[in-house]
């Protein structure tokens, strides 16, 4: 079952990396009441994205992980045109099995990341808030079989601190995937950002405050393994469904996985 979910941790010794390239673009946002409406001035944002995502087993219950981001922004209006290409919040962490219970049905781990900016925060459009973050994370999951075919579900919880001006947010995402044939998976996930109230304004946009920010998105994909289960091809879109204070750009996504 090629997953790359919260809840599992690498066996010893064997790395999972994914490279993911990821295209977004949009005229609206999600303003101060969640309603979804267009940029002024015929603004129009975009971003395109390589994800660089290392999971390696330090030991058979230790997990580190490396998550890379390279971003080209821009945002086109009437009144304003710029772009911005550069090394994005980049994410370490560490992953610990911590199974819920004695069976052998769930499985769980316990995960704390820290978010790092490597950019100019003063730069427009911005690659990201411009704080440090660190996160608190558990997840649980299982796989199971319906009408024969494998499948697994994995869900996790987090609370993510800002360092500087941004809210503090809580995080839950709910992932599942079934196999159609031993070569395509169909997977599917819920990402939902909850910030907390607690950030000092400090606006990038006129008329949302994007320190502090809600937003669910859904993403689905195809998983493709062409031979033997060592290499992954991925193709999916993402869409943003709910929000508040944030962009409401959606698009495709492509990425290749490897083991070894």
């Amino acid at each position: 079952m090629p997953v790359s979910a919260g809840a599992w941790v690498q066996e010893q010794g064997r790395t999972l990396t994914i490279l993911k390239l990821a295209h977004t673009e949009d005229a609206t946002a999600f303003d101060a009441s969640s309603e979804r409406t267009r940029f002024p001035d015929r603004g129009n944002s975009r971003q395109d994205q390589i994800n660089l995502y290392i999971e390696h087993g330090l030991t058979p219950d230790l997990t580190a992980i490396g998550n890379f981001y390279y971003n080209d922004v821009s945002y086109d209006s009437d009144t304003f045109s710029g772009s911005t290409r550069g090394f994005g919040d980049q994410e370490l962490a560490l992953r610990y099995r911590l199974n819920p219970g004695s069976g052998d049905t769930w499985v769980g781990a316990l995960q704390g990341l820290v978010s790092i900016p490597t950019y100019d925060d003063d730069e427009m459009p911005a690659l990201g808030l411009g704080d440090y973050a660190f996160e608190l994370r558990y997840s649980v999951g299982r796989g199971y079989v319906l009408g024969g075919r494998n499948g697994y579900i994995d869900a996790g919880a987090a609370i993510r601190l800002r360092s500087d001006d941004p809210a503090d947010e809580f995080r839950f995402d709910i992932a599942s995937g079934i196999a159609l044939n031993p070569h395509w998976m169909l997977m599917g996930e819920v990402n939902v950002i909850e910030g907390l109230g607690n950030g000092e304004e400090r606006n990038r946009l006129a008329f949302i405050d994007s320190t502090d920010y809600d937003l669910t998105k859904l993403q689905a994909s195809l998983l493709f393994t062409p031979g033997a289960g060592n290499v992954h091809f991925q193709v999916g879109y993402t869409k943003p469904v709910l929000g508040r204070n944030t962009g409401g750009a959606d698009g495709p996504f492509v990425a290749a996985w490897w083991r070894f």
